[in-house]
């Protein structure tokens, strides 16, 4: 089940237990040592996994997949923590994401749905 994507999306990955408290990740500013910032990218929450992919030069690239534990969407601003710990901020980018080719990857699978009634 989908329950986030973000596109474009600006993202901060901090290392393993280096917050107190994870929504204290922000994305500017200060920041633990060994912090990430990723920008033009698609984030994507199915079911318990979130997966991270960047626009690359032969296409869509998954650059971070894994479990979440714990998440937290406050307003437009959305923290998470992966079973490695792994302490990820991120929200929508205000720009357009023009021209990137993330609009049309499928991290789905080959999932199908259909809203015709099975029993017909």
């Amino acid at each position: 089940m989908k329950r986030v994507d973000v596109f474009p999306a600006i993202i901060r990955l901090a290392p393993p237990q280096s917050l107190a408290d994870f929504t204290s990740l922000t994305m500017h500013g200060d920041a633990p040592q060994g912090t990430r910032f990723l920008d033009r990218c698609r984030i994507v929450i199915l079911n318990d996994t979130i997966m991270i992919a960047n626009d690359s030069p032969t296409g869509p690239n998954l650059v971070f997949r894994e479990r979440i534990i714990q998440e937290s969407h406050e307003g437009k601003m959305s923290h998470a923590v992966t079973e490695s710990g792994k302490i990820l901020a991120f929200t929508k980018d205000e720009n357009c994401g023009c021209g990137s080719r993330l609009r049309t990857w499928n991290p789905y699978g080959n999932i199908v749905m259909s809203s015709k009634d099975p029993t017909e």
